[in-house]
């Protein structure tokens, strides 16, 4: 699966190649995208029953007639509350075994099943950064995410070519590319093309955030700003393909440029973190090796160069030996089997116990006095070692020699703990032709549908229908189309005044006094950018009376409205002065939901009565700043 190659790339050689890949940068990016997922778990755990559990706000049968008949989830073989409990905690191992690098493809590609089913499960939930997620950890099982920074490679102990060119290499390039190529090109139209698109965008009060609010009426910045970011993102990918190193250097900088504007100008959720993550692999060998120099230099000397002697016929002790080494940052340490050293060999026999040594490149060993065993070998190392405030963490002489000892009595059990953990070869190439014609038949639909999307969007043939069944059967369906072909035409926002059974009147998802003014604080006012994005989705599709029925069902509400502000996105200053329109999209009762406690129908109606009060006095009056 791996075609690595065995010579340094040079300039003007395959070094040139945008789908030769560093594996430090491998190593890098697959740190970055297992913290990101963890990131996003634990932003959903305070919701998940909300998300993902049979009594939150879609059934698991409701989400199967959602969309694609072909599309799948692991979440639908069972509406029962223990299956999604498992799969969260499947999920969360998954992540830990990706983040610290063990079976590293085998948890990348057990991550994207359980991204994709709950992108499937809950389908209210989904937003761009999911799907970019989705699709990136995908193609990335299929890289060699464990060559470095991992702790597979320190329990195999092998050294892979520093550079990898495959299929999977390629898949996963056009993949991430293709998310602003396609994004530009769906963006043709008329908001893009005369410059207002920008300035449309910044108008949407829901989504805007603060630092845009200062700038977005000047109108001779926000033109050519829309312009752009248009042809960025249609030719910004291309430059990151030419295989000429200046060029793609200006590819993946515009688009970095491009998701900081992002970042600080509308509140997007994880998407921009996500889309930078994803562009990690691609970061050119020239920068990779720089970077990696500048981060040597400037590490302190340890004076004469260590050896470390340990038992060659354990491999969780060569482990042990290399995990400590990397936590010191010891570099010029080197390893060696005991039993290559009289003095050495001697101290493993009579005490069970590696030995260090300081000794120089062409030194005679020293004497047997010059050897550190045990926890003094341990104390020794980390003394002599770029970071020598870890003796402070760790345990004193005593305690330390107990450790030691027990370890050591324990090393076999460890050895088949890790060889059950890590397994007992390295996967480097597990891969082989299955894997090339895995990469390569993905990367065929996925640009299939692309090119359908691109066709149907433009008026042209629809050929969606043909490739549906094959992007959905591999749950790589995917939409690239934030504001385009436009902006939204209108700004508009939603506010919930919910009545609680005890008589006080709140926003349902926040809980705050209810606000009838924009949204400045952005998915605050929805209790999160996931809440936010449920909320959206459901009124616009007619559904939020499923985020009802579930509030309804903890007990503590009585009647909930839903109301929409909306008016003209005239995408310059203007737009500040147009007032909002009120249109009530839904009113309910909780008893009117099954199983709910009837509620005290005066005080709905008292309810009701001061909401509309409150709405008719800023109907066609209330305006943005």
């Amino acid at each position: 699966m791996i075609a690595a190659l065995a010579r340094p790339p040079q300039v003007h050689g395959p070094g040139r190649s945008p789908f030769l890949f560093d594996v430090r940068a491998v190593g890098v990016f697959r740190i970055l995208l297992a913290g990101t997922i963890l990131f996003d778990q634990l932003i959903r755990a305070a919701d998940w029953r909300a998300f993902h559990s049979a009594s939150g706000l879609v059934s698991a049968a409701d989400s199967r007639a959602w969309d694609s008949p072909w599309l799948w989830s692991v979440y639908w073989l069972s509406d029962g509350p223990l299956l999604p409990m498992v799969l969260e905690a499947l999920r969360f191992a998954a992540t830990l075994a990706l983040l610290f690098g063990v079976r590293s493809r085998l948890a990348a590609f057990v991550l994207f099943v359980l991204l994709a089913s709950v992108a499937a499960r809950n389908p209210l939930l989904l937003q761009g950064g999911d799907k970019v997620l989705i699709v990136m950890t995908f193609f990335a099982a299929f890289l060699p995410l464990g060559e470095r920074f991992s702790l597979s490679r320190l329990w195999f102990g092998e050294t892979s070519a520093p550079y990898v060119r495959s299929a999977a290499t390629l898949a996963y390039a056009v993949q991430v590319l293709l998310v602003w190529f396609m994004a530009g090109l769906l963006k043709i139209g008329d908001p893009w093309l005369d410059g207002s698109a920008v300035s449309m965008a910044l108008h949407l009060e829901a989504f805007t955030t603060e630092t845009a609010r200062l700038w977005r009426h000047w109108d001779w910045l926000a033109q050519p700003l829309t312009l752009f970011v248009f042809w960025l993102e249609c030719l910004a990918p291309l430059l990151a393909l030419v295989p000429v190193l200046w060029c793609r250097l200006i590819g993946l900088a515009a688009l970095v440029i491009l998701e900081a504007g992002i970042f600080i100008s509308i509140e997007a959720g994880l998407f921009p973190l996500i889309s930078l993550v994803s562009l990690v692999p691609l970061v050119p060998l020239q920068i990779v090796n720089r970077l990696a120099a500048g981060l040597s230099r400037g590490r302190a000397a340890t004076g004469t160069p260590l050896v470390l002697f340990f038992d060659g016929d354990c491999r969780f002790c060569a482990f042990a030996c290399r995990l400590l080494l990397a936590c010191c940052g010891a570099r010029d340490a080197a390893m060696r089997e005991a039993r290559s050293d009289p003095i050495a060999s001697r101290i493993l026999e009579d005490h069970f116990a590696w030995s260090v040594v300081e000794c120089a490149p062409g030194d005679a060993p020293p004497t047997a006095e010059g050897y550190r065993r045990g926890w003094e070998g341990v104390l020794m190392v980390v003394q002599r070692s770029p970071r020598p405030w870890l003796t402070r963490i760790l345990p004193g002489s005593v305690r330390g020699e107990r450790t030691y000892a027990w370890i050591g009595r324990n090393r076999h059990l460890f050895g088949r703990f890790g060889g059950a953990v890590f397994g007992h070869r390295s996967t480097a190439g597990w891969h082989g032709e299955a894997g090339r014609f895995a990469t390569a038949s993905a990367l065929v639909v996925v640009l299939a549908w692309n090119a359908a999307t691109l066709s149907a969007a433009h008026g042209r043939l629809d050929m969606r229908p043909l490739v549906a069944p094959l992007v959905g059967a591999a749950n790589l369906k995917q939409y690239w189309r934030m504001f385009a072909p436009s902006p939204y035409y209108d700004d508009f926002w939603y506010v919930i005044p919910a009545l609680a059974r005890d008589g006080d009147r709140a926003d349902l998802l926040s809980g705050r006094p209810v606000a009838l003014r924009p949204p400045r604080d952005g998915p605050n006012r929805y209790g999160g950018y996931r809440w936010r994005k449920i909320t959206f989705n459901s009124a616009q599709q007619g559904e939020f009376g499923r985020v009802v029925e579930y509030f309804c069902r903890n007990g503590l509400w009585a009647a909930v409205d839903l109301w929409e502000f909306r008016r003209p996105n005239l995408g310059v200053a203007a737009t500040a002065e147009t007032p909002y329109e009120t249109t009530q999209l839904g009113r309910w009762r909780c008893d009117a939901f099954e199983g709910v406690d009837g509620v005290d129908e005066n005080a709905v109606d008292a309810f009701r009565t001061e909401i509309d009060h409150s709405i008719r006095q800023v109907d066609g009056v209330l305006r943005g700043l």
